[in-house]
């Protein structure tokens, strides 16, 4: 196939996730990023801002938004209506029900009739609704570290019912973004750890809403701020049910994995998975209680590495082509 036979535009090429997104395609061997926008005018960086008549002159097949929210709820459906497929890294379109958004992200949502229509963009369990979807939802950086290791066990029935599932995860900086925050400053986040976010991160609704049997009352979620660039470590504790099963249970549901490796003689930690799209699992059970850990890259499977899974399904290619595992 031509090298230049699928195209893709990125907007929001300046930020953390949008920079390598176009890293990893720049080695892909069959899409070409035909444009490259900032989400707004960067005279920083000279990346021109996005404009409809800009985009339209690239002529891409995809369009992937590595924007803020907001931008993004804006932008999709004029791109839907312009006929182009998108891919939306943001927030915007992850949440089922628009009643929620007002919450957990702090606004109300201007195009509800959308999403239902848009596909959860994790391949490994919706990449069938994916490969056909005008629009894809990429799931967001903790969620996916979350919802690997968990949404096996919910479907085998291999947790507890009346046990609360808690999720303590830690992240990297990049995490954050690149816009300067008080609280991502250097003499804030260096030799500190910090819990943000909760009882209130925006990516707990989105955790529940794709594990089956999940509920809210019994699902506690807390994110940590590290001294890192880059990487997820979500540590899960809960119940299982009968004995024995949990690691079992994910070893088969990823025996064919190309990205997703479960362990049950070591932990995974962040550095073995940085720069790869992998995700690793680590499983361990006593007197019944589990413990999972999983370990992620935030800008690569977090964000990047499978926004290009998801693109690789639309265009008709393996989902891991062209990725690191």
């Amino acid at each position: 196939m031509n090298i230049y036979a699928n195209r893709a535009a990125v907007v929001g090429i300046t930020g953390y996730a949008g920079r390598e997104l176009e890293r990893i395609l720049s080695a892909h061997p069959h899409i070409q990023i035909s444009g490259r926008f900032a989400s707004r005018s960067d005279s920083v960086s000279g990346v021109e801002g996005f404009s409809p008549e800009r985009l339209k002159a690239c002529a891409p097949d995809v369009v992937v938004l590595a924007t803020e929210h907001e931008f993004s709820m804006e932008c999709v459906p004029w791109l839907l209506n312009e006929g182009y497929r998108v891919i939306d890294m943001s927030g915007a379109y992850r949440l089922k029900d628009s009643s929620l958004y007002p919450e957990w992200y702090g606004f109300h949502h201007a195009s509800p009739h959308l999403l239902e229509q848009a596909a959860y963009g994790l391949p490994e369990f919706f990449s069938k609704a994916v490969s056909s979807a005008k629009l894809v939802a990429n799931p967001g950086c903790y969620a996916t570290a979350a919802i690997l290791p968990l949404l096996p066990l919910y479907r085998a029935h291999a947790i507890d019912p009346d046990c609360t599932v808690v999720v303590d995860g830690k992240s990297g900086v990049s995490g954050a973004g690149r816009k300067p925050k008080p609280e991502t400053h250097f003499c804030e986040v260096s030799e500190n750890l910090r819990a943000y976010g909760v009882l209130k991160h925006r990516h707990t609704p989105e955790m529940v809403s794709f594990l089956p049997g999940a509920k809210l009352e019994r699902f506690v979620f807390t994110p940590h701020l590290i001294p890192v660039n880059r990487g997820i470590l979500n540590t899960i504790v809960l119940r299982h049910r009968p004995p024995g099963t949990v690691a079992a249970v994910l070893e088969e549901a990823y025996a064919d994995s190309p990205f997703v490796k479960v362990f049950t003689e070591r932990m995974p930690e962040i550095r073995d998975v940085v720069r790869t799209n992998a995700c690793h699992i680590g499983v361990a059970s006593r007197h019944g209680n589990t413990v999972v850990v999983c370990a992620i890259d935030n800008l690569v499977k977090g964000a990047a590495g499978q926004a290009v899974q998801n693109l690789n399904l639309m265009l008709g290619f393996p989902h891991s082509t062209g990725l690191q595992r």
